[in-house]
C-alpha cells in the first residue's frame, strides 16, 4: 500500500507523526511525507523520502503575525456584525488558508502521479483534504495531543450542508477551484496518542487509539546521563515553538533561577536560541542543547516544562511527574488535563514566581500520590495500541 503522510511544516510534527510513519515502512508499506521545503533537512534526517510541496509560503510566521495582531473580548465578539465576524474569521483562519493554497498544486500533482491508496495528515494542513476529496483517496488525521481542533469550523461537526456558511472564504473558494465538496467529514478516522482517563475533547467516535511512543529528534547520548544521579535530577525543557509563537523570553530564565537553590542536580535542555536568553548560570546548573528530551527523562525526578504535547506526552510515556507553565497555543488545555489526572503542577506564566517554581517541583519530586499518579498515566500510555497495530486497524479500513 502506497501510503502519504502530510505533517505541518514544523519538525516536532513531523516528530508526531515518526513512529506510525516507521511502523507502515516496517510493515511493508510504500510511504512518502509531504511538506514545505524548510522541513526537507529533518526529514532526510529521519531517513524518510520527502516530497516537497508549497515552497515559499511561511506558515508559523504567519502565525506569529496573527498572534501579535489585535485581540478581542467575548463581549467585544458580541457586539460584532455579522460581517465583521465573517472578516475576524477568514483573518484568523489566514496561515491555514495560505498554506492549503500554497501546498494544493504540488501536492494534487504529486497525488495524482503516485496514486496514494491512504493519506495521514495533520489536521489542520487543508491541503490534504481537498486531495483526497479530489482523487477519490481515503484520509485519516492524526492528531498530536488533545483534539482541541475538533469543533472548529475546518474540522467539526460532520456534514450537514452548512460548512460552507462556517469556512473561512479562501477555502471554499480553493476547494471550488478543484471541484471538491466542502465538507468536514472527509477523515474515516482520527488516530489519537491522548489517554482516555485525562480531559477528552471532540467526540470519541471513529477514534483509532495510539500508544504515544516519544520521538524528540535525533541526539548523541552523553555519558552522565546513564550514570545515576547523586541528587533528584531535574529537567527543565522549552519546547522548540514555544519562543517562535511568542512566549516570554524572560519566563525560562525565571524558572531556571527559582531552582537553583534547591539541593536537586538541574539539566537546563533547550535549543541555542532560548539557551542565549538564560546567561550565566552557576555551576550545579547542567546544560544540554538540542539533547533529545526522551534520552534524558529516564533519569530524572521530575521536569519543568512549557506544556507541549511532546514535552508532556514523553514525560507522561516515562512516569515522570511534572510541573506545567503554558502560555502558548493549545498548551493551557494540555496542561490543564494534566493537572487533573494528577501527575502534573500547574503555575500561571503570567505571576508565576519562584517560591510557587520551587515549592511545585519539590513536590513532584518527593509527593508519593503525584509519582503515583504519573506511574498510573504511564502504564495507561503502555496499554494502548502499537503503532504497528494501529497500522493493520488502518490498511483494514482502506482494505474494506
Amino acid at each position: 500500500m502506497r501510503v502519504l503522510f502530510t505533517p505541518l511544516p514544523s519538525r516536532t510534527h513531523l516528530y508526531h507523526q515518526a513512529p506510525l510513519i516507521w511502523a507502515f515502512r516496517t510493515a511493508g508499506h510504500d510511504v512518502r511525507v509531504a511538506s514545505q521545503p524548510s522541513l526537507t533537512p529533518t526529514t532526510l534526517g529521519m531517513g524518510l523520502p520527502a516530497v516537497e510541496v508549497g515552497e515559499g509560503f511561511d506558515f508559523m510566521g504567519a502565525m506569529v503575525e496573527l498572534r501579535n495582531g489585535n485581540s478581542f473580548s467575548p463581549a467585544q465578539l458580541e457586539a460584532m456584525s455579522q460581517e465583521e465576524r465573517r472578516r475576524l474569521r477568514d483573518e484568523r483562519f489566514g496561515p491555514v488558508v495560505g498554506l492549503a493554497t500554497r501546498m494544493a498544486p504540488d501536492l494534487m500533482t504529486f497525488a495524482e502521479r503516485w496514486r496514494p491508496d491512504l493519506i495521514v495528515t495533520d489536521p489542520i494542513l487543508m491541503a490534504a483534504p481537498l486531495v483526497g476529496a479530489a482523487l477519490g483517496i481515503p484520509l485519516v488525521r492524526k492528531i498530536w495531543g488533545p483534539d482541541i481542533i475538533y469543533g472548529h469550523p475546518l474540522q467539526g461537526q460532520p456534514f450537514d450542508g452548512t460548512e460552507r456558511d462556517a469556512w473561512p472564504t479562501g477555502l471554499t473558494e480553493l476547494f471550488d477551484r478543484y471541484g471538491a465538496e466542502v465538507r468536514n467529514d472527509y477523515p474515516l478516522r482520527t488516530v489519537d496518542p491522548w489517554p482516555t482517563s485525562l480531559k477528552q475533547f471532540g467526540r470519541p467516535d471513529g477514534r483509532v487509539h495510539e500508544r504515544y511512543i516519544p520521538y524528540n529528534g535525533a541526539g548523541t547520548v552523553p555519558e552522565w546521563v546513564v550514570e545515576p544521579p547523586a541528587r533528584p535530577r531535574v529537567c527543565v525543557t522549552w519546547g522548540t515553538t514555544n519562543s517562535v509563537l511568542g512566549g516570554d523570553p524572560a519566563l525560562l530564565p525565571r524558572v531556571v533561577g527559582a531552582l537553583t537553590p534547591l539541593d536537586i542536580e538541574l539539566v537546563v535542555a533547550v535549543s541555542p536560541a532560548d539557551r542565549a536568553h538564560l546567561g550565566e548560570l552557576p555551576d550545579n546548573v547542567r546544560v544540554a542543547e538540542n539533547l533529545p528530551i526522551n534520552l534524558l527523562l529516564p533519569s530524572c525526578a521530575a521536569i519543568v516544562n512549557q506544556g507541549g504535547a511532546g514535552s508532556v506526552l514523553t514525560a507522561a510515556h516515562l512516569g515522570v511527574p511534572q510541573v506545567l507553565v503554558p502560555e502558548t497555543a493549545e498548551t493551557p488545555m494540555i496542561s490543564l488535563a494534566f493537572a487533573g489526572g494528577g501527575s502534573a503542577t500547574v503555575l500561571e506564566a503570567a505571576t508565576v514566581d519562584a517560591d510557587a517554581v520551587a515549592s511545585a517541583v519539590t513536590a513532584a519530586c518527593t509527593d508519593d500520590a503525584i509519582r503515583q499518579a504519573a506511574w498510573k498515566i504511564r502504564d495507561e500510555i503502555a496499554g494502548m495500541p502499537s503503532p504497528a497495530e494501529v497500522v493493520h486497524t488502518l490498511t483494514d479500513l482502506v482494505a474494506h
